[in-house]
């Protein structure tokens, strides 16, 4: 009887998971690095962990949220994390919380397979894993449902010190070199209006308009990727000599939000009228007139099928 009652309060990695909001890659490398939450081995081998870390890994995540390290905090008693947050936290390891199924999605075991890869520098893994999901989910769906967290998993990691800098560098060469060769492949022979990606100068990052291009790909658009980075005269050259119809810009949060906006505006002010601007990421500004901005790319695939016929998906 006793041994029922110490099994029922025993949880999966999976459960605690849930429960807590951390993901099963952060619970794993923070036990091996930080010594918790600490395990249990049953006799089969499996491991368990004990219910009552749920409320302490709760308060983890409060003190991960308002800018604490990780190093700081994993191994932190629940008097400790009080003391630091300043609140009385929850004490009941029974409570049930319906946030924590809302932080899953639905690739997270993919994902964090995928994590676990690139923590090895593993490539084969890493690009099979890839190529496996792109064939199931189709490309929309493998950008939605799996690059977006994917890419938000590895930045999260380097930001708790989960994944080094090299890691992440290896991480987001692989997505990136990934989707370049996928919707390239579905980009030949394109006769259909012309969507031009670009970032803008100062801003290095490629995996925003990598996503957007294979989005854009599964449309009738021909893409026309500038790469990252461009003067905002390059940029309306290109547009001019591409005769393109719509100018994608990604944005990213590093970016300083005055030149954005001067950048934007030039730009704007020198385009044809039909040609559209279309502007995203964490760091696109809100308001910035005749710029069309989406916050995801299942709100542009819509606009692109649905208030653009002629780039109606196929």
């Amino acid at each position: 009887m006793k041994n029922a009652e110490n099994k029922e309060n025993l949880l999966t990695i999976g459960e605690l998971s849930k429960l807590t909001g951390v993901t099963v890659f952060n619970l794993r490398m923070w036990e091996k690095r930080y010594g918790a939450p600490k395990s249990q081995r049953l006799p089969s081998g499996h491991r368990r962990y004990p219910l009552a870390e749920v409320p302490r890994l709760r308060a983890i995540v409060k003190a991960l949220d308002s800018g604490y390290r990780a190093s700081k905090v994993v191994c932190g008693t629940m008097e400790e994390l009080q003391k630091l947050l300043g609140v009385q936290l929850p004490v009941s390891s029974r409570e049930a919380s319906p946030a924590g199924d809302e932080t899953l999605f639905p690739g997270q075991v993919k994902v964090e397979q995928w994590i676990e890869a690139v923590l090895r520098f593993d490539e084969n893994t890493l690009t099979q894993g890839f190529f496996e999901e792109w064939g199931k989910s189709g490309p929309v769906d493998f950008v939605l449902n799996f690059a977006v967290p994917f890419v938000y998993q590895v930045g999260k990691g380097w930001e708790t010190g989960e994944l080094t800098v090299s890691q992440e560098h290896f991480a987001s060469e692989r997505l990136e070199h990934f989707l370049s060769s996928m919707w390239r492949r579905m980009n030949e022979r394109k006769e259909g209006p012309v969507v031009l990606l670009t970032t803008l100068p100062g801003d290095p990052h490629r995996l925003g308009i990598q996503m957007c291009a294979a989005v854009t790909a599964v449309t009738e658009a021909k893409v026309i990727y500038l790469g990252p980075d461009t003067p905002p005269d390059d940029i309306l050259s290109a547009v001019k000599k591409s005769q393109a119809d719509v100018l994608c810009i990604s944005v990213s949060p590093t970016m300083d939000p005055v030149e954005v906006e001067g950048h934007l505006l030039t730009i704007n002010e020198n385009l044809k009228k039909k040609v559209d601007l279309v502007v995203g990421g964490d760091g696109a500004p809100e308001g910035i007139p005749g710029a069309i901005r989406f916050n995801n790319f299942s709100e542009y695939l819509d606009w692109l099928s649905v208030r653009k016929p002629s780039l109606k998906k196929r």
